[in-house]
């Protein structure tokens, strides 16, 4: 084998095994609180979408999630109040896409600060992953909210303004 072809074989083989792993995902978010006089509660509306274009098709996806944040102190929430299953409809050739919604904040209660999350891919035969950024056991994406701006309304479940993208990334959980 000469040097040139050698080098096109690897060169190859990179590009066949990073292709395999070639999702990309978007997080938006929008919050409100729900009173605008006396404090009450506050919520999220969190729309993700996932693409692979390596993914066959008759593939299923699911979207594992749960709110991460702070309990009031120093203690540190992964998954409250306990993980969620949806499985995520395809929007669009290769891609999936859902929004999800939740009390992020209530009085003398616990604060979200994020969503935690992993996608769970289901191939046609059956065979299934989890992306979630790295390669640790427990690990996942969670995408901040907590700089997302927070207007007030007094009708509870109505979002207003436009979604904030927010920054994904990835904690190593072993």
């Amino acid at each position: 084998m000469s040097r040139i072809s050698r080098r096109a074989l690897v060169f190859a083989l990179l590009l066949t095994s990073t292709s395999a792993l070639a999702g990309a995902q978007w997080v938006q978010a929008r919050t409100v609180l729900n009173t605008c006089g006396y404090f009450s509660t506050s919520q999220a509306e969190v729309t993700l979408t996932y693409r692979n274009d390596d993914l066959p098709w008759g593939t299923r996806v699911f979207l594992i999630y749960g709110w991460g944040g702070t309990s009031g102190g120093p203690s540190t929430l992964d998954w409250a109040p306990a993980p969620q299953t949806v499985e995520v409809p395809a929007v669009a050739p290769y891609h999936w896409g859902t929004k999800v919604t939740g009390v992020i904040r209530a009085r003398s209660s616990t604060q979200y600060t994020s969503i935690n999350y992993v996608w769970k891919v289901v191939l046609p035969d059956g065979h299934e992953f989890y992306e979630k950024g790295n390669d640790s056991t427990y690990g996942y994406y969670a995408a901040d909210f907590s700089q997302v701006p927070m207007p007030c309304t007094n009708t509870t479940g109505s979002f207003i303004g436009t979604p904030t993208p927010l920054t994904i990334t990835t904690v190593v959980k072993d």
